[in-house]
């Protein structure tokens, strides 16, 4: 039992590390490209040069690299709750059993565990997808940038 409850809480630290970590850091980049884009807009429009479409689309890579970031927060904390619920459910059950209550674990409370369990990796594994579908926009977003400032500009 205090293996599962050192687990849930970790799970549990898991729910509000997953916003913190590396993904702030690409809310942030993604943030000053944003800006850079729409800063250089409004001065080539001001000066009545052409835009380049390398700046929209860095833009763009940019926005989509916050709006999947974003995404994968929600995923990643649905995660860290599934595997809460399996450690509480197991939790439970061994305290059933410590009480008398019930003699050994049923199918069903196997099945209910499993299915915690699944959820969680099925959560875990699109959090992945998701964040290096966020890394790779931003990192796009930097180098159609880049190239704009350093060959175009």
């Amino acid at each position: 039992m205090s293996k599962a409850k050192d687990r849930q809480k970790l799970s549990w630290e898991g729910m509000f590390y997953s916003i913190q970590r590396i993904d702030l850091l690409i809310v942030s980049i993604c943030g000053a490209g944003i800006y850079v884009c729409l800063e250089t807009i409004k001065y080539l429009s001001e000066k009545g040069y052409d835009l380049n479409i390398l700046i929209r689309i860095s833009g763009g890579l940019f926005l989509f690299g916050i709006m999947t970031n974003f995404l994968s927060q929600i995923l990643g904390y649905n995660s860290n709750k599934q595997d809460f619920l399996m450690c509480q459910t197991e939790i439970d059950i061994e305290e059933k059993i410590t009480n008398g209550e019930q003699s050994e674990i049923t199918a069903e409370d196997k099945e209910e565990i499993d299915e915690y369990d699944e959820r969680s990796e099925m959560f875990s594994k699109l959090t992945d997808r998701f964040n290096y579908l966020s890394m790779g926009f931003m990192f796009f977003g930097l180098i159609l940038l880049m190239w704009y400032f350093l060959f175009i500009f």
